[in-house]
């Protein structure tokens, strides 16, 4: 046979040797080769631009917006910025903070005491707004000063509690410049809206107006008339009993502390039908519940409404205040003896489930005595 032939022949053989190993490479099992995952689209950052926002105090505060470096003091806040997809956005925070959300803020940068920020450390994480409150918790205008001079940082005092609390977190949206952010307020509000009506509308029809005490535990006092839990419990329905007593705060004081023989005998004499003591966070109910009667020394609090047992109640500080008060609605009409027809357990437990809390509260309102 020719020797060119012969070469023609094996090079055919060759190349068919070749396209089996191929095939059998290929095909393999028969299977369709997986395309790559796509990563997750993240949403455009849009160009910055300066905004006029209000803040608690009705002051005009200029910001160039989107803040996507942020530091926080406001625990609340963090909370929203959390709840709105923007945690990451926080590069520092107040020790307090970091150490009470440690799964969430626990790598930001610890810039200290709430009420006096480290600049110095602010300013390395490329922050320049520090997110505080405008009233309890707040900077001294002294220290927001010195932030402005030394470091060019600008305060905006937004609460996210109270009856503020609508406008302050449409501002905190309004910072983000986020569209995914704005979303979910409008679906928080959603929730927010729909459990207040209901309440309100519950408690509009049991035409309550129980004397009421409501201690803040952490500082031995009681919350006078001005404080914003004050009115929330006046809405549902009740007044404060301080009032009854006589007390007549200053326009800037959200509490009183009235002589323990003027919380007594004013009790005995007028009648306090309901104590609402507000917990302290990681204390328990029953230790909360006996500050309240070191308060009145040897007097028996029990007697507070003429001789018949006082109801006594201790709620949990987290739902008293902040994105979760919606739930310290219900509790309070339902201490009131209100049947509001919801389950306050299961309303905590479904918000920190949707967006991501890991708190175990071990109570969330406690009658005494028990």
């Amino acid at each position: 046979m020719d020797n060119k032939v012969i070469l023609a022949i094996l090079a055919v053989a060759v190349i068919i040797a070749a396209g089996a190993v191929c095939v059998f490479t290929i095909g393999g099992n028969n299977a369709p080769e997986k395309e790559p995952e796509k990563e997750p689209e993240k949403e455009p950052v849009n160009d910055p631009h300066e905004i006029t926002v209000k803040d608690s105090l009705g002051n005009d505060v200029t910001l160039t917006v989107p803040l996507t470096k942020i530091c926080t003091v406001n625990t609340n806040a963090a909370e929203f910025l959390h709840m709105f997809g923007a945690s990451d956005r926080v590069v520092a925070v107040d020790s307090s903070l970091r150490e009470s959300m440690p799964a969430i803020y626990g790598k930001a940068t610890d810039v200290g005491d709430y009420k006096t920020p480290a600049g110095d450390k602010i300013i390395e994480t490329g922050a320049t707004v520090v997110i505080s409150q405008s009233s309890s918790r707040s900077l001294s205008a002294a220290t927001e000063q010195a932030l402005k001079d030394n470091y060019g940082i600008t305060v905006l005092r937004i609460d996210c509690y109270g009856e503020n609390m609508a406008s302050d977190i449409e501002t905190l949206v309004k910072v983000l410049d986020s569209t995914s952010a704005e979303k979910k307020l409008n679906e928080y509000r959603g929730i927010y809206d729909d459990i207040v009506a209901k309440v309100l509308a519950k408690a509009k029809d049991a035409h309550k107006d129980p004397a009421f005490l409501m201690m803040f535990t952490s500082m031995n006092k009681f919350y006078n008339d001005n404080s914003e839990l004050c009115k929330i419990v006046e809405k549902i329905g009740g007044h404060n009993s301080l009032v009854d007593m006589g007390d007549k705060p200053s326009k800037s004081s959200v509490t009183s502390a009235p002589s323990k023989e003027t919380v007594y005998n004013n009790g005995m004499t007028n009648g306090t039908d309901l104590v609402l003591i507000r917990g302290i966070s990681g204390s328990t109910a029953e230790s909360c519940y006996q500050k309240f009667l070191a308060y009145g020394g040897t007097y028996d609090f029990t007697k507070l409404d003429k001789g018949n047992t006082s109801d006594i109640y201790v709620i949990e500080t987290d739902v008293l205040s902040g994105p979760r008060d919606y739930v310290g609605y219900v509790c309070i009409a339902e201490s009131m003896g209100i049947d509001t027809g919801l389950d306050y357990d299961k309303l905590v437990n479904e918000f920190n489930t949707k967006y991501g809390f890991g708190v175990i509260y071990p109570y969330i309102m406690s009658k005494f005595p028990a």
